[in-house]
């Protein structure tokens, strides 16, 4: 009998063998993937990386005429599941991730794209959400002490990508926290759920 491959081992594979096809045609495939992605952006005020405003922008599309089709569903599920595996493995190159995120995009219509972006989604709103779903308790400041940032949203590109560098995160991933593996594990639910 035959063994059947995993989803996810497909997407890599896809991924690999695209990269592969675009580094021979000449193309640049040293895309960033922090930069901007079909309209979404990192350079307002305490933006969120691409890949979580995807993720936060999917699940807040849900109640609305832009949420996710089931259709759409079975296209960016094993895409999902792919780049979880990918900023989990020690092994993965900047450029595979960035390619499955941005396969996501594509599996996402313009509509949902432009939805997300107009929702200018920053890490205090994915902080707020963290505590919905009990991810982290709501802190209150004390009064007179001014509270240490732990957010890079007011750095440059340049000195986000520095920071995660020192900090031994691997660059673009976003995978540097147990939150951001479950808001991934989130939407990999919602879809299942499609």
């Amino acid at each position: 009998m035959r063994k059947k491959w995993p989803s996810w081992l497909l997407v890599v594979i896809a991924g690999i063998v695209v990269l592969s096809m675009s580094a021979c045609g000449g193309q640049d495939t040293t895309q960033d993937p922090a930069g901007d992605a079909a309209g979404l952006t990192e350079t307002y005020q305490d933006a969120l990386t691409i890949k979580n405003q995807l993720l936060l922008g999917t699940l807040e599309l849900e109640n609305t005429d832009q949420a996710i089709t089931g259709e759409q569903a079975k296209t960016l599920l094993p895409l999902w599941q792919g780049y979880a595996a990918l900023t989990t493995s020690n092994t993965a190159a900047t450029e595979e991730i960035a390619s499955v995120q941005d396969q996501i995009v594509e599996a996402m219509t313009d509509e949902q794209i432009k939805a997300i972006a107009s929702m200018r989604l920053t890490n205090a709103i994915l902080q707020e959400f963290y505590v919905e779903v009990g991810l982290s308790e709501a802190k209150t400041p004390e009064p007179g002490v001014t509270p240490a940032s732990t957010q890079m949203g007011d750095l440059s590109k340049e000195d986000r990508q520095a920071t995660r560098i020192a900090s031994g995160q691997e660059v673009g991933s976003g995978s540097g926290s147990g939150k951001s593996a479950a808001l991934v594990d989130i939407v990999i639910e919602l879809l299942k759920d499609k």
